[in-house]
């Protein structure tokens, strides 16, 4: 966010729960961010001039909450970043929330997830939909292609979902930062 801040506003969509420890975080590892909570505001037309005022160096943070109430105003914003954190909240692609993320616009998307699947592929095109749209298709050709293969396995040879899971891992692992909980283990808190 830092080294392309100069170049225009970025926003951060994540959990309530998360929003203030970014406020905290940006404060503390980046003092010439300017830290804005959207969230906070609660008067409408405040928030629109909030919007209207953002320039190079504003880091924008705001709740997945209030992100699908405010969608259409944030959507106007022509952001430099976005950074979504837990992103496993973009999952659903028919999800109002997730329709709002997608409807908003920037040079640069990101975002972070230690769940990118948990019930089905679909959810991983969505994510994918949302930092690179097009990459996986549409979602029917996603189906056809990868989805339908992979997750049919009665009626598919184990060749055909080998290919399936090979193609779609070569098409998106330069876009994939994996670590493992055994190389962040001295990262984390203890219990």
């Amino acid at each position: 966010i830092l080294s392309r801040a100069g170049q225009g506003p970025s926003l951060v969509l994540a959990p309530t729960s998360v929003c203030f420890n970014w406020r905290q975080e940006a404060l503390r590892f980046s003092p010439t961010l300017k830290v804005k909570m959207f969230g906070e505001i609660s008067d409408i037309d405040k928030r629109q001039e909030l919007l209207d005022g953002v320039e190079a160096f504003d880091l924008v943070i705001c709740s997945y909450g209030i992100l699908q109430r405010e969608g259409e105003r944030l959507a106007k914003v022509k952001w430099q970043s976005i950074i979504a954190d837990e992103a496993q909240a973009l999952k659903n692609p028919l999800a109002k929330r997730t329709q709002a993320a997608l409807g908003l616009s920037a040079h640069f998307k990101m975002i972070t997830t230690g769940t990118p699947i948990e019930n089905n592929l679909t959810e991983l095109w969505t994510l994918f939909r949302f930092i690179n749209p097009g990459l996986l298709g549409s979602q029917k050709q996603f189906h056809k292609r990868f989805a339908g293969v992979i997750e049919n396995t009665k009626d598919n040879d184990k060749g055909a979902i080998i290919r399936a899971n090979n193609a779609l891992r070569q098409l998106i692992s330069p876009f994939i930062l994996r670590r493992m909980k055994n190389q962040v283990l001295t990262e984390l808190p203890s219990r």
